[in-house]
């Protein structure tokens, strides 16, 4: 599921910008880790890159019911759903074209950005009635919300440091609730329907 939700925003936004650019078949925005083991960059040159770089447990929403009545009218055990919030990376990798104007790469870098902050400034709520395509990547996706999400320049250093690679333009997004369900029956038994109470009287 976490795959579905990430290549459907990122064939939205591929949408949205080959509009903004009036190219009916260039693609822009790639699923992709930023960088390889090695520290390359793993995003195609004159394009941005979609990365998922975090999993958080969404635990204020989370239900803690775990019992329901089935088909055949037997109490059965299910572990709670767990909800997610991913956080996006999308890169802008426009840096290191040989033989190109270096500041002219850098400015298509940050107007590829621009598009990516304004489509999801003018649409950040994904459901099957504003986005039909939503269950054709997975019928169990009901619901994103996509939230830009700032972080420190201490977390930026450290981030990057870890990656391995130089800082490239980028802007981090917050897609929340992803709900995953594995309906394993983990015990069933009958349902109480009547509680008898017994009296004990002294004569």
């Amino acid at each position: 599921m976490i795959h579905s939700a990430l290549e459907f925003l990122t064939f939205e936004l591929n949408d949205y910008i080959r509009l903004r650019i009036g190219e009916s078949d260039q693609r822009r925005v790639y699923l992709s880790s930023v960088a390889s083991e090695t520290g390359g960059i793993m995003i195609p040159e004159k394009s941005l890159g979609l990365s998922l770089i975090n999993i958080e447990e969404e635990r204020f929403h989370k239900d803690q019911i775990s019992t329901k009545i089935s088909m055949a009218g037997k109490v059965e055990k299910i572990n709670p759903e767990i909800k997610l919030n991913l956080y996006i990376l999308i890169t802008a990798n426009f840096q290191n074209q040989p033989g190109g104007e270096s500041s002219t790469d850098y400015i298509e870098g940050l107007k590829q950005l621009s598009y990516v902050i304004s489509f999801f400034q003018s649409k950040n709520v994904f459901t099957s009635d504003n986005s039909p395509s939503l269950a054709s990547f997975d019928l169990n996706l009901r619901k994103l919300v996509v939230e830009l999400y700032s972080y420190s320049f201490e977390q930026l250093y450290n981030f990057w440091s870890v990656v391995g690679a130089k800082y490239m333009p980028s802007v981090l997004y917050k897609v929340r609730i992803l709900t995953i369900q594995e309906n394993a029956v983990q015990g069933s038994d009958i349902p109480i329907e009547k509680i008898r109470l017994q009296h004990n009287h002294k004569s």
